[in-house]
């Protein structure tokens, strides 16, 4: 199985998406998946260009005579309006776009801190083949320094040599190096494939991350952490029932102690996903959801119980040593305006052990605006294992809310756009509840536990170049103000595609 599935991510990073496949995962795109009247039920994630395409019109305007009216056009189409490069012959259609992010910042109320910026290049390629394979990939290459509470996260989640912490970990962006002065380098590849042999039956392989839920956040999975091999195989009973199974690898950030290569190879688990859906009609749907994390071994790489190949739930009860968990997400359409979602998440019985969003999203108050109010609850011990090495975690990161666990949060979201000049505004207030900011790290190590609020308020102002690539000019600010930290005021300009969630709201 893994030999297989590494086979497969070697494939993915050579080819890369169609169809109606998708890795694109910014709020942008999830926004508009998520509008009432948009909505294309699919088992998977909606075609993302059929979405746009309704919103606007990007097709090209009548032949230009001349040749500055054909430059001018040249640049509108391939650069404001569709991919930089497009193939389309018979079956066959191919994407290429650049992947660019170059910000600069500071942060107004600091003294003496250095300037902040990121550098991120990189290219985005999709495709299909006949009717019913489809691939996309990513990579990107990333220079950074961030902000002084980004980089104590960051650096809170790097790898372990025995007891000893280094080498930050971004989430999204994977492992680090050090860069220049207080900075970090670090690369990423993302890639996944969609074939479908019959209408009703999906395999889905790759590394690309999984988001269960219709939130901002999400309680059961979320593409906070890392990338990870994984195959995910959906069929469809009929138009209401489906069932399906996800098998990933993971890892914890811990060299293996016994090794005969230059560097120890990090410590693998296994995490299996069960869940099973019921769409009421295209407006309700509910879906459950049966998790475990299965253990490879401490020492020398070995293969999880044989029963974690099997595509049957309850299997992670057999093994005394799994953390098991057990979720439900649905969502319901009023109207044409208005979404609501809800999760009820819990690994055991006692209210530490649970957690619950509630939700909302209201659509065109005033048009091209989105209102979305959030609440999540999170116990002290819902991710956490007795084993910590067997906790809700990859890449030492959380699997599910990038805040880990011990807290309730209210989210209110506001974004609004005219044309493609846009604005956002997001407001983050934590209440923490014995919250230990290292208590799901896969080795023990001493924090302090805080029972206090935190505030997080984001303005984001700019002009969508691309809307189809989500390629955005913009300025954004954030004022952070939390009791045992001195309060930030930052401050950035940009220009970005942003394809890809990228969560600082921790």
């Amino acid at each position: 199985m893994r030999s297989w599935l590494g086979f497969i991510f070697i494939a993915i990073i050579s080819f890369g998406h169609a169809q109606e496949e998708n890795i694109f995962g910014a709020p942008y795109y999830r926004d508009a998946w998520l509008k009432p009247q948009l909505i294309v039920y699919k088992p998977f994630m909606p075609t993302l260009d059929l979405k746009l395409n309704l919103e606007q019109d990007s097709s090209f305007k009548p032949s230009p005579t001349s040749n500055i009216d054909r430059a001018k056009g040249f640049f509108q189409k391939h650069f404001m309006e569709n991919y930089l490069f497009e193939v389309h012959e018979g079956n066959v259609n191919l994407f290429v776009s650049p992947v660019v992010n170059f910000q600069l910042g500071n942060n107004l109320v600091g003294e003496d801190e250095p300037y902040l910026f990121q550098n991120s290049r990189g290219f985005y390629v999709k495709g299909s083949f006949l009717k019913n394979f489809s691939f996309c990939s990513a990579f990107v290459e990333n220079q950074a320094r961030f902000s002084v509470y980004e980089t104590d996260y960051i650096a809170r989640h790097g790898e372990f040599y025995s007891t000893l912490q280094q080498n930050g970990v971004v989430p999204g962006g994977g492992r680090t190096k050090p860069f220049k002065d207080g900075g970090y380098d670090y690369a990423y590849a993302i890639g996944s494939f969609l074939y479908k042999p019959i209408e009703s039956l999906e395999i889905r392989a790759g590394n690309a991350q999984k988001f269960i839920g219709s939130g901002y956040r999400s309680l059961l999975l979320s593409d906070h952490s890392y990338q990870s091999p994984n195959l995910e195989i959906k069929f469809a009973f009929n138009e209401k029932w489906s069932y399906g199974m996800r098998k990933t690898r993971l890892f914890n950030l811990i060299r293996k102690p016994e090794y005969s290569t230059v560097e120890g190879y990090y410590q693998p688990k296994a995490h299996g996903l069960h869940f099973l859906e019921y769409k009421f009609n295209n407006k309700v749907s509910i879906g459950f959801y049966e998790q475990s994390i299965w253990s490879m071994g401490d020492t020398t790489t070995q293969n999880p119980n044989a029963l974690f190949y099997l595509p049957l739930p309850m299997l992670g009860l057999t093994q005394s040593t799994n953390y098991n968990l057990y979720g439900l997400n649905a969502s319901e359409v009023l109207g044409k305006k208005v979404r609501l979602y809800q999760q009820f998440i819990f690994s055991g019985f006692e209210l530490k052990k649970m957690g619950l969003q509630l939700g909302v999203r209201v659509y065109d108050l005033i048009p091209n605006s989105m209102l979305q109010l959030e609440y999540n609850k999170v116990g002290e011990e819902l991710y956490s294992s007795i084993n910590p090495r067997m906790s809700f975690t990859h890449y030492n990161l959380p699997l599910a809310h990038p805040k880990g666990q011990g807290f309730h949060e209210f989210i209110l979201r506001l974004n609004y756009s005219w044309k493609r000049i846009y604005g956002e505004s997001k407001s983050i207030i934590f209440w923490l509840n014995n919250f230990n900011e290292r208590d799901l790290l896969p080795v023990p190590v001493s924090s302090t536990t805080f029972n206090d609020y935190l505030i997080h308020q984001q303005i984001e102002l700019g002009y969508r170049i691309n809307p189809k690539i989500n390629f955005c000019l913009f300025v954004r600010g954030v004022y952070r103000k939390f009791n045992v930290e001195e309060n930030q005021m930052l401050l950035h300009f940009g220009l970005s595609t942003n394809l890809f969630s990228s969560y600082n709201d921790y």
